[in-house]
This record gives C-alpha cells, structure tokens and sequence, in this order.
C-alpha cells in the first residue's frame, strides 16, 4: 500500500451576530446595517439592492446616509465627493434632484431620494431605518417628518450635538441616538446626558469604545453602546467584553442566536457544495451540526483496490475508520456524516490508498452550522491590514502541525504584485495557527505558505461570507 496522504478540511467563522424582534422598545437589533448594507457587492453604496440585501440577510436596522441637492431635496448618498465620485464615474458635486435620478450607476445600482426610501419601507414593515444626515440634520429631519409622518415611528434619528435632542422629539420622533464622532463631549457629560435623556442608544466610533471605559459606564447606567464601524467577529467580541450592546455593520450576518450567551463558539455559512482538490485543508470540527461531508473515491485502475479512511483528531490518533475495496474503473462515494461521535473533538482524514485511487472530498452545510473551537493547544492570531479601503473579503489561512516536533512557516501575503507581509512562524506539535487576513482593497491578496510538514489550507470569502476556493 502507498504511503498515506492527507485530505483534510477547514472552517472558520465567517459571520456573526444577533438581533432581536422588530420591537425596539425590548429588544434591539445588535446589529445594525451601514450606510444601507452591501449592494451588488459594494459598500457605502445606500442603493435600493443593498436595502433589500440587507432584509435577505435578515437585518431589521438600517444605517442610511443622506445627503442634499442642490434643489433642497434628500437623497440616499454618503457624501457628493468622494462616494459620488466612485458610485457614477463623476467628478464631485452637488447635483438637482432631477439629474441625480437621471445619473447611470456604475455598478448597476438602483439610487433612493426620500421618495423612494419611503415606498421601500412600506413594502418593509419590519425595518428600522437609523439616519445620518451630516449636514443641516435638524432641517433633513423636519423634512421627514413633515413629508412622511406615518414613518417617524420606525426611523431613528441620529443626534450629534446634545441641544438636537428636544428638537427631534419634539418633532414626533419616538427613538433617537446620540452618535458622538462629532462631538467633543468627555466622558463623563456624555453619560450625564445620557443617563438624563431617554435614547435608543449611544453611538461611538469602534476605537473609542475599545480604548476607553465609557461603554462600560453607559451600560452600567442602562445605556445600550453601538459601535461603528465593525466588520470582524474578534473586534466585536473584544467590544462586547468592554459593555458594546451591538454595532454598525458592512456585512457581518445577523442569527437569532448567541443573543444572550457570550460569544464562545464560530460560525460558518456557506451556500452550495464546494469541492476541495487534494490535498486540502485543516480542522473539521466533527461535532458540528448541520455538516455533510462526502469523499468520492475514484479508481482509475483495472483491478479492485483498498482504501482505508480514518478520521484522525488533533493530536494525530485515529477514531474512527472506513473500509472499502473498490472495482476497477469504479467510483464509490462515502458519506462520514455521524461517523465519529458528537464531541469528539476536531481533526482530518486519512486516506490510505494505492496510487491508482483519486480522492475528492467534498463538504456542505445543511443551513448555518456552529462548530466549537475549544480546543487549549490550538493557537489562534488575527491580523489586518490597516489604509482606507473597505475591507471586502479576505483570506483565512489555517496551519496544523501534525509531527511530533516543533516546526517552522513562512507566510508571505502580496496585494496585486506587492508583498505586504513576510512571517515566520513556529508552531508546536499538535498545535493549529488560525489567521485571518481581510482585505482593505478591491486588488485582489494571495498569500503563499511554506515551511515543515503541515497540513493547511487557504480560503478565501467573498463580502457576503461566503467561501470561495
């Protein structure tokens, strides 16, 4: 029999969240979509397919940007300079409200006025809608409410000054946030102000929440803390753990579970079948429901041949094992779905088989799937890149160092032609390296891994979170 090969699989969280029923009075969303959500696989884009996008994906609060015309009307735009620019190909400026309905969207789009936004939500009635009007707020708001009275119930002003609150209720707005990127209050005025005058919720940006103690007093005052604007599942535990209630978010996933539980396990979702090449990929949680896996064993030749598949866990020890003689140019598909125990830990398959054998693994989830990754010798880092871009997609790498020796890795990551990183890493016997790279360009990021004997793999996930191979 030839020597073993290893033919492994790897999962890691990909989106995260929890939001609560539609009643804002009990129980908020902890997530909140930005600037509209993802529409056609771009943020900040505030367009109808977004808006719908974000319902698909089970969000009930919206963060929109408006913005106004020349003419005095309000339109679903981040800003005319630097997001115009980039949604329609044009250089910056203030336009009419007629020309802005006339503009070709760049990426296909569909583009809201206030018009628009107010038919969307009657056809949304579960949807909260949060605004962020930077300039002349109070007169974009008395708009609204003017215009459209039947919505002020179900949209959520966004405040940055303190002096704007009786303005707004005054107005018929029954939820209101005070959102503090523009405002210079310390520490202890904005809970004082916040302790004296009912809010939704206090509003900060993610840096802010993360290096100070305010989250942490406003929530002991009873005062729900957002951040802005967070897009990985670690940031957000690290501000759930400082008294973060919820956050703003491009494209983290809302699940109506771990809403009140800590966020000790990862998730993954996935829609279809992705078929993994030879050989691939660390770290099957085994005990994770919802998980198919199949391997279609192929020979290609004229005599029957044995194949042996065993289930391997982290510390390289079998625990289970699949017999099977093949025929000549046949193909047998082996379902390991139960096969090893609920709890029994995580690991890979090994394939031992003759040369003439071709092994194709394939895995699928039945819907959201949670695996737990509690095991104490696995290592686990993050890194992201820093700049301006908007961090769609990215790349996880996972590394298992099967041997019963330290070995040494190198990862190297390149944007477009440019290296960016260059690391080396030593893992211990046993030990898996987890390593999360979000992109912060629309260039594409490969990463290369070399070094000992590993078994690894590198995923890539696309702004929806969703693998890619």
């Amino acid at each position: 029999m030839a020597s073993p090969f290893l033919v492994t699989f790897s999962l890691a969280m990909l989106s995260w969240a929890c939001t609560g029923t539609p009643s804002v009075a009990d129980h908020p969303p902890r997530l909140i979509a930005h600037s509209g959500g993802i529409g056609n696989h771009r943020t900040y884009t505030n367009s109808l397919e977004a808006l719908d996008n974000s319902v698909a994906r089970g969000h009930t609060a919206i963060e929109i940007d408006l913005s106004w015309t020349s003419d005095q009307h309000l339109v679903l735009l981040h800003d005319w300079s630097h997001e115009f620019g980039k949604l329609f190909d044009r250089p910056p400026g203030q336009l009419s409200l007629a020309d802005f309905r006339s503009l070709p969207s760049v990426y296909g789009l569909s583009h809201l006025d206030l018009e628009g936004l107010a038919e969307w939500m009657l056809d949304n009635p579960g949807v909260l809608i949060v605004t962020d009007i930077k300039e002349r707020n109070i007169e974009g708001l008395r708009l609204i409410a003017e215009e459209y009275p039947e919505h002020r119930h179900r949209i959520v002003p966004q405040i940055y000054h303190p002096e704007s609150y009786l303005e707004v209720k005054e107005l018929g707005y029954v939820h209101v946030i005070f959102t503090l990127y523009k405002t210079n209050l310390t520490d202890q005025q904005v809970v004082v102000f916040a302790t004296e005058h009912p809010l939704f919720g206090v509003t900060m940006p993610a840096r802010r929440a993360m290096e100070g103690t305010l989250p942490a007093e406003l929530a002991a005052n009873g005062v729900r803390v957002f951040a802005h604007t967070v897009n990985d599942y670690l940031t957000l535990k690290m501000l759930q753990s400082k008294g973060v209630y919820g956050v703003y978010t491009d494209w983290l996933t809302p699940s109506d579970e771990l809403c009140s539980r800590p966020l000790t396990e990862w998730w993954v979702r996935t829609d279809g079948e992705v078929p993994l090449e030879d050989p691939v990929v660390p770290f099957l949680p085994w005990e994770m429901a919802g998980l198919k896996t199949v391997v279609d064993c192929r020979n290609t030749g004229e005599f029957e041949e044995p194949v042996l598949l065993h289930i391997m866990d982290s510390r390289g020890r079998k625990i289970a094992t699949k017999e099977l003689e093949i025929p000549g140019d046949d193909v047998k598909h082996v379902d390991f779905t139960g096969l090893a125990a609920q709890g029994s830990g995580h690991g890979w398959l090994l394939i031992e088989a003759t040369d003439e054998i071709v092994v194709r693994p394939r895995w699928r989830f039945l819907g959201s799937s949670e695996g737990v990754w509690a095991l104490e010798e696995v290592t686990r880092t993050q890194f992201e890149t820093g700049g301006s871009g908007s961090g769609l997609g990215g790349l996880l790498v996972a590394i298992v160092n099967p041997t019963n020796a330290t070995q040494s890795y190198r990862l190297q990551r390149f944007i477009g032609a440019d290296g960016v990183d260059d690391d080396a890493v030593d893992l211990e016997p046993g030990h898996q390296l987890l390593r999360v790279y979000r992109s912060q360009t629309d260039e594409d990021t490969q990463l290369t891994v070399t070094g000992g004997l590993m078994v690894t793999q590198v995923l890539r996930w696309d702004p929806m979170g969703r693998f890619m191979r």
